[in-house]
């Protein structure tokens, strides 16, 4: 497992060590200005922003529209926005963004609620960055779990990391022992 990234600016693009695959997640915590608009992460197939890698999971927070929007894009063009689940952050609030990928999908989990499931619309194996931007100031990203989407991952040889508070605090919705998966 690589060291956590603390404070980061934002923008930020960072490399995700030994890629991803099942059994891996990526955390991400940080707080929002009670003026947030909107702030988004983004799991890429490279660190290019402009023009922009493809993107394998786009997470829109659209505090002006009350939703979170996933997505995908492909040779810059977009895919089609799921918009269920409303907007279970709140402007002010920290907050914690769970993603763990699993053989089909991503399990995205947000203050420690499952949310969504994002069906692979790009294959896992291509994503190498994340990216965060917007209004939101990042105290920590993590990637967790079983290193990469080799044989090993497939084969499920680890379990998928159990879900935690994070020690920051704040957020709210918080469930101790939760099992990510």
């Amino acid at each position: 497992m690589a060291a956590p990234i603390y404070n980061p600016p934002i923008p930020c693009v960072l490399p995700i060590p030994n890629g991803l695959g099942p059994g891996r997640m990526l955390r991400v915590q940080g707080n929002l200005p009670p003026g947030a608009q909107r702030f988004a992460i983004n799991l890429q197939c490279g660190p290019n922003t402009d023009p922009r890698d493809d993107i394998a999971l786009h997470l829109n927070f659209r505090f002006v529209e009350m939703c979170v929007v996933r997505n995908h894009m492909t040779a810059m063009n977009w895919g089609v926005e799921d918009l269920d689940g409303g907007m279970p952050l709140n402007r002010g609030d920290n907050y914690e963004v769970l993603v763990l990928c699993e053989p089909h999908s991503m399990k995205i989990a947000l203050n420690g609620a499952h949310f969504a499931d994002f069906p692979h619309r790009i294959p896992f194996q291509r994503i190498t960055h994340v990216t965060v931007d917007g209004d939101t100031a990042v105290n920590l990203i993590s990637f967790e779990g079983a290193a990469g989407g080799g044989p090993q991952a497939h084969g499920f040889a680890a379990p998928p990391p159990s879900y935690a508070p994070p020690a920051y605090g704040g957020g709210g919705g918080y469930a101790p022992g939760y099992q990510y998966y």
